[in-house]
């Protein structure tokens, strides 16, 4: 009696099998490379048989998330535990951003106001009442600007009430550096140049300076010249170099004799 009730277990190995390949189709977006096997043995096991039908009743998440262990955040979609990921969500919308405490504005528009001959960033100016059109609250600035209406400040404040017409004359500016370049060195980048604060972009690396007059944090898109590289251009050895701020002409050296 126990060898056929062993029989009818291994019999059902099949029809499990057959239920983990339906699982692991590509529509739904689960990696079979990695997840066929510790989704087969959880299978197995009946520890992620629960629907995920009502999401305030998750009877077996608890069995589930132990079966898949280490595996969990890259086989979750493939037992209908969490959401697949979305095919159309893209990495150029997402970013870090961050205040750069002692700006310098003077430093920062020398450097923007006229193309860098290095090539190492690009300047954008756009009016600043642009930045206002998606202006969210909760994430107050306030703008002020001295007697002679020449520097502008922008701090965070919970109350404040922007001054639309001092706006529409202001232009915010940016910089976009041409290499990827990761966070700490965006970060660095920037405040080499003066800038306000930054924005870092997650798919390639692509980082923004961002001006003192900027009501946001610049562009919601990379605009970096080369990053990513364009396609067939091997990546070179370039390395940022901090601008020069003493602004002093080198001598030209004679070589003549």
């Amino acid at each position: 009696m126990s060898a056929l009730m062993a029989l009818s277990q291994w019999s059902m190995v099949p029809v499990l099998l057959l239920a983990v390949l339906f699982y692991l189709t590509p529509t739904e977006g689960c990696n079979e490379a990695i997840c066929a096997s510790v989704v087969s043995k959880c299978m197995l096991l009946k520890s992620c048989e629960c629907e995920m039908l009502d999401k305030g009743n998750c009877s077996c998440c608890t069995d589930c998330h132990q079966c898949l262990a280490d595996y969990y955040m890259d086989c979750c979609d493939c037992v209908g535990m969490c959401a697949p990921p979305d095919p159309n969500e893209n990495m150029y919308k997402t970013s870090s951003i961050e205040d750069l405490s002692d700006p310098i504005p003077e430093l920062f528009n020398v450097l923007t106001q006229e193309p860098d001959a290095l090539f190492r960033w690009t300047s954008y100016s756009y009016p600043v009442h642009e930045d206002v059109l998606f202006f969210k609250p909760g994430m107050d600035f306030a703008v002020t600007v001295d007697k002679q209406n020449k520097l502008h400040k922008v701090r965070h404040h919970h109350q404040t009430n922007l001054n639309f017409e001092k706006l529409e004359d202001m232009n915010c500016t940016v910089a976009f550096m041409s290499q990827c370049m990761s966070l700490n060195k965006c970060k660095s980048s920037c405040k080499s140049m003066g800038s306000a604060r930054y924005r870092w972009f997650h798919d390639h690396g692509c980082c923004q300076c961002v001006g003192t007059t900027c009501v946001d944090y610049g562009k919601k898109k990379p605009l970096c010249l080369k990053c990513p590289l364009p396609p067939g251009e091997e990546e070179n050895n370039y390395d940022y170099q901090p601008p020069r701020t003493d602004y002093v002409e080198e001598n030209e050296i004679d070589d003549s004799e």
